[in-house]
C-alpha cells in the first residue's frame, strides 16, 4: 500500500512538472503573438492551385426524353492567380485576376434512329479555360503576428474563351469568349508572407451544354441536350507581400 501511494505521488509530480512547462510555453506563445499585425495599406500576392468542378444537378436527355447511363464525373483542373489587396483596419478589398482550367467528364447512352436500341455509352469530356476577374471583401479575424486569418465573399466575372470536348476519342474545339458569373465566399490564412486560400464558387449559371453547339459533333448527337448545375471548390497556396 505504501509503495503504491509513493507511486501515485510520483505520478502526481510528473504530471505538475509536465503542466507547468505546459502552462509557460502558452504562456510564452500567447506574449509572442499578443503584438497585432501593422498592416501596410497595401500588399500584392501571388497563388497557384488546383480547382474541382462539382455538380450539383445533372441530366442529359434528348427530343425522346431522359437518356439512359447518364452519369457525371468530376475532375481537377488548375490555376493560377495574382492580387491585390487594400487594408482598411481589420477590413480589406481584394481585386483579382485568374487563369482557370476546369475539367469535367459525363457519359450517356443516345438511341439508334427508329429502334429501341441505343449505341454504346459515349463518355464525353469538357476542359474549360478562362480568365476570371474576381472582386473581394473580407474581415481579419485573427491578426496576431505572424498569424493572419481572414474570411471573404465577393462576386466573380468568369471569360471563357476556349473549349475542347473528347467524345469517343475525337477532340473538338470550341474557340469564342463567353461571360458568365458566380458569388464567392472562402477563408484565407496567412503565415508570415506563405498564403493559402480556399474558397467555394457558389453555382454557375447558364452551365447547360446543347451538344449541336460543338463544331462539327456528329450529326447523331445533335438533339442531344445536358442540363447541368456545377459549382468550384478550389484551393491555392503562394505569397503575399
Amino acid at each position: 500500500m505504501v509503495g503504491a501511494l509513493k507511486k501515485i505521488k510520483m505520478l502526481n509530480k510528473k504530471l505538475l512538472r509536465s503542466g507547468l512547462v505546459i502552462i509557460i510555453m502558452l504562456i510564452a506563445f500567447t506574449n509572442e503573438c499578443d503584438a497585432q499585425i501593422k498592416l501596410p495599406i497595401g500588399n500584392w500576392g501571388v497563388r497557384i492551385g488546383l480547382n474541382a468542378t462539382s455538380i450539383m444537378n445533372y441530366d442529359a436527355n434528348n427530343n425522346l426524353g431522359a437518356l439512359p447511363n447518364s452519369t457525371y464525373t468530376n475532375k481537377n483542373g488548375f490555376l493560377v492567380a495574382t492580387f491585390a489587396r487594400c487594408n482598411f483596419k481589420n477590413i480589406f478589398l481584394q481585386p483579382e485576376i485568374a487563369w482557370n482550367r476546369y475539367n469535367r467528364a459525363c457519359s450517356f447512352s443516345i438511341p439508334i434512329e427508329n429502334s429501341d436500341i441505343y449505341y454504346q455509352a459515349s463518355n464525353l469530356n469538357i476542359e474549360s479555360r478562362s480568365v476570371n476577374t474576381n472582386f473581394l471583401i473580407g474581415y481579419n479575424i485573427i491578426k496576431d503576428s505572424p498569424y493572419l486569418f481572414g474570411v471573404y465573399i465577393g462576386p466573380a466575372l468568369i471569360g471563357t474563351y476556349q473549349t475542347k470536348y473528347s467524345i469517343d476519342k475525337e477532340l473538338y474545339t470550341k474557340k469564342n469568349i463567353s461571360l458568365n458569373y458566380a458569388g464567392i465566399f472562402g477563408f484565407a490564412i496567412n503565415i508570415s508572407k506563405i498564403y493559402f486560400d480556399l474558397r467555394y464558387e457558389l453555382s454557375l449559371p447558364n452551365s447547360n451544354l446543347n451538344v449541336n453547339g460543338i463544331p462539327n459533333i456528329p450529326e447523331k448527337f445533335h438533339d442531344v441536350r445536358i442540363k447541368k448545375t456545377e459549382s468550384i471548390l478550389s484551393f491555392s497556396c503562394g505569397m503575399m507581400l
